[in-house]
């Protein structure tokens, strides 16, 4: 609009209004209005100061955005003294951000002059809770950020972010005009204060430890959002209601880039952790991952060097590959019968002795969890029946003599074949050798077993891994054309 304004020798006066339409295809579209009194303006020459605002679009992070303030263009130095702009949010991939707005600390310079360009200026970014789609939240948080540069399209930038407890993370890098690179540094702090990133469904309590990471990431329109990166976890404690996991030490070197994680990028991920206290008590646990998430046949996720100290014993898994073709072997090795027994804590009979054996573990079947798995004894085993439950047996069974020589047996062979189903179904065929001793009287056993049993409320009964079923449960595939009871339905016509 043109209303009102002179133009002289030395440019222009009066009431001068500028409206700037823009529109990108990837990037999105904004109407910026200024409005203000000129005196002798020419671009890069005399002084016109104005109020402005504005609104659009920015596409990459499903926003709208507005923006207001105050500024001049006094000679080749345009200022703006004031400003405020925001988004209605900032979504991008699984992340949310409600409500993020920036504001001015130090008034943002504009040196045009091409002997002397420079380009200044100090802002704040708050943003209230950003959430992520798996259920964890970072709080409210501040990004204050300075900028030193030539001009609006080359400048460096150094920062901190706060989240309530959560920082400073010092930030730096720079702007070329069409990629934004950085750099950020998270020092030591106490894992505890990260409890808000744990999502609530995981009931998940950090207790102790320290974390720290170094991250550098890039952003452009023709590459969407990429970092790379390390965190590292150590001495960190996590309780839950059925178990206390002690002494971890965590180390997660990782690239991010067109929604895909590269995870052990430099060396493996590796996973070390003291104590899982439950029922029973796992030590010395490790594991070592390597690969993308998501997975793909040309980029698997490789799960090795899995180990664990418990009831007496230890259970390995050389690896899991994802996808999967082929079993991965958990090695079962001098598993103390006793303490299993005491963890699971049957009135009716007890067990002691050692076990092994091998379980073919299946994440990703249409059927199975564990197929043709089996178990032998690897040293000498006895079976004792509780008295109450022999002498039912007795009075309610035709064959009470042969399970009167089963209230103390002692097992030289044994052989157990052991399945898993998705559906938590664990079904036991056994075969025992050896001798029973019933009141001073020695009489050689062959006992065939059979059991069938729901796993998963097996644990649920025993306040042990309602965690670890959920998972197995979410993440181990779905049987097909299986009827709630296991059974195989029948076709419909």
């Amino acid at each position: 609009p043109l209303a009102g304004v002179v133009l002289t020798r030395k440019g222009i006066d009066g009431r001068l209004q500028a409206i700037l339409r823009a529109h990108e295809r990837e990037m999105g579209d904004f109407t910026l209005h200024l409005d203000g009194r000129a005196s002798d303006f020419l671009p890069d020459s005399g002084l016109w100061q104005w109020r402005y605002w504005g609104e659009g679009n920015f596409t990459p992070m499903q926003a709208r955005w507005d923006v207001a303030g105050r500024g001049e263009w006094r000679d080749t130095v345009i200022e703006l003294s004031e400003l405020s702009t925001g988004f209605d949010q900032l979504k991008y991939g699984t992340l949310h951000a409600s409500a993020p707005r920036m504001v001015l600390d130090t008034p943002i310079r504009w040196q045009r002059d091409p002997a002397r360009p420079h380009f200044s200026g100090a802002l704040s970014f708050e943003a209230g809770e950003t959430t992520f789609t798996g259920g964890s939240v970072l709080p409210p948080s501040t990004v204050k950020f300075s900028v030193d540069g030539s001009d609006p399209t080359l400048f460096r930038f150094k920062g901190t972010l706060n989240a309530e407890a959560i920082g400073p993370v010092q930030l730096n890098g720079r702007w070329d005009g069409e990629r934004l690179r950085g750099q950020a540094w998270w020092p030591k702090q106490s894992l505890t204060v990260f409890q808000p990133l744990i999502p609530p469904d995981w009931k998940m309590t950090l207790r102790e430890g320290d974390l720290y990471a170094q991250v550098a990431f890039s952003a452009a329109a023709d590459q969407g959002f990429e970092a790379g990166g390390h965190g590292v976890v150590k001495s960190g404690s996590v309780w839950m209601p059925d178990n206390k996991i002690n002494g971890v030490d965590f180390v997660l070197p990782f690239r991010f880039s067109q929604g895909t994680w590269s995870l052990g990028t430099h060396g493996p991920v590796t996973l070390r952790i003291g104590e899982v206290i439950n029922q029973f008590t796992a030590r010395n646990i490790t594991a070592d991952l390597q690969g993308d998430y998501p997975w793909s046949e040309a980029n698997p996720l490789l799960l090795t060097d899995v180990s664990v100290d418990l009831l007496g014993g230890k259970v390995t898994m050389q690896q899991l590959r994802m996808p999967q073709h082929d079993a991965a072997l958990l090695r079962v090795n001098n598993i103390s019968s006793s303490e299993l027994i005491s963890a699971i804590n049957p009135k009716q009979f007890a067990m002691s002795g050692p076990f092994s054996g091998a379980l073919p573990f299946w994440l990703d079947n249409n059927k199975w969890i564990i197929k043709d798995g089996w178990l032998t004894n690897s040293g000498p085993m006895t079976l004792r029946l509780d008295k109450d439950t022999a002498d039912a047996l007795v009075e309610d069974n035709s064959a009470a003599g042969a399970i009167n020589w089963l209230r103390y047996m002692e097992i030289s062979q044994s052989w157990t074949k052991l399945n898993l189903d998705n559906l938590g179904e664990l079904t036991l065929a056994s075969t025992l050798r050896g001798a029973s001793r019933v009141e001073g009287q020695t009489q050689a056993v062959n006992l065939n077993y059979t059991h069938q049993e729901n796993l998963f409320t097996l644990w649920r009964s025993l306040r042990f891994g309602d965690n670890l079923q959920t998972w197995l449960e979410q993440h181990a595939a779905l049987p097909d054309n299986r009827c709630p009871t296991g059974k195989e339905c029948k076709e419909q016509p």
